[in-house]
């Protein structure tokens, strides 16, 4: 929980969690005398809109208080492929450079060709490229004023939702790291403030944080099957953006076979979870077991990717 004196106070303490509440309030026109003050905001700055919902209480002495806010998206798997001639991967990458909320003040004709090679999926009688079409047309069309003009497929199996507590402490989630929480990511943070106590890992689970014990993710990283072994200027770039709650490119060998994808961390189990280009968890413990198993000269097979 915080608490303020004043609600400019509050209002400048909720800016550093990373939107622009002064000018928010202002545009909004909010009663600062109301006991109860929601703020519901759309923020269309990522490739993906996501919905924050923030509630301020004043108290009869006067104090505001927060107690948490809450960060809302959609989280759409798509298992990618070829489709139609389409490389859906490569479309969706390209996708992703564009922040579909400020569809109005893009060229048309530049964004022609989504709209063409959705239709081609749509159209192509493969009942993979319809759903793939959907899929994609659901994540980066949602919430904004395409929503309107094209049909979208039912949301509700995809939103996704996370309360944050806060506490002034130096230490809290801020926006950005809710949406990669919310994206699957895991948090390296202080149980206390923000420079001292006991390190460990929070997780999204069931729309609350989870926290979990630290465990030495360097060793991890020695024991996985990468084509090529990161240097130490890159195993600290990769344990930075690991801890940040990113993913992290890459690609392994797996069965004799050169496979990229992503790693993400997973506290829970203590260990790397490894996810193709297609988005599907690749079993790199296991591939690494049976190499270290095999005899000189006699191959095993293992199960397929």
């Amino acid at each position: 929980m915080i608490r303020a004196k004043d609600f400019e106070t509050m209002a400048d303490y909720l800016s550093k969690l990373g939107l622009p509440f002064k000018e928010i309030i202002s545009r909004e026109n909010i009663n600062v005398h109301s006991e109860e003050i929601n703020l519901n905001i759309m923020d269309g700055s990522h490739d993906q809109s996501v919905y924050y919902r923030f509630s301020i209480q004043r108290e009869t002495n006067g104090d505001y208080i927060s107690h948490d806010y809450m960060a809302k998206m959609l989280v759409v798997p798509i298992e990618h492929g070829h489709y139609a001639g389409i490389d859906t991967l490569e479309l969706e990458k390209k996708m992703k450079d564009i922040k579909w909320a400020l569809y109005p003040i893009y060229k048309k004709e530049s964004l022609l060709q989504f709209f063409e090679q959705l239709d081609q999926l749509r159209t192509s009688g493969d009942p993979t490229a319809n759903d793939i079409a959907d899929k994609l047309a659901l994540k980066y069309f949602a919430n904004t004023v395409l929503e309107e003009i094209l049909p979208l497929p039912d949301r509700s199996p995809y939103e996704k939702m996370i309360v944050v507590p806060i506490h002034n402490n130096g230490n809290d989630i801020d926006i950005e790291q809710a949406v990669l929480l919310l994206k699957g990511g895991s948090l390296l943070k202080y149980h206390g403030n923000e420079e001292s106590g006991e390190l460990c890992w929070v997780k999204e689970e069931k729309g609350y944080l989870k926290v979990y014990p630290d465990f030495d993710v360097s060793e991890t990283i020695k024991q996985m099957p990468f084509v090529k072994q990161p240097d130490i200027i890159e195993l600290s770039e990769m344990l930075a953006g690991l801890g940040k709650g990113k993913q992290y490119e890459t690609s392994l060998m797996i069965n004799s076979r050169i496979v990229s994808g992503s790693i993400y961390v997973k506290p829970e189990d203590k260990t790397l979870e490894f996810r193709n280009d297609k988005g599907k968890i690749v079993n790199w413990q296991l591939w690494t077991k049976l190499n270290q198993n095999k005899k000189p000269g006699k191959g095993k097979k293992g199960p397929g990717l």
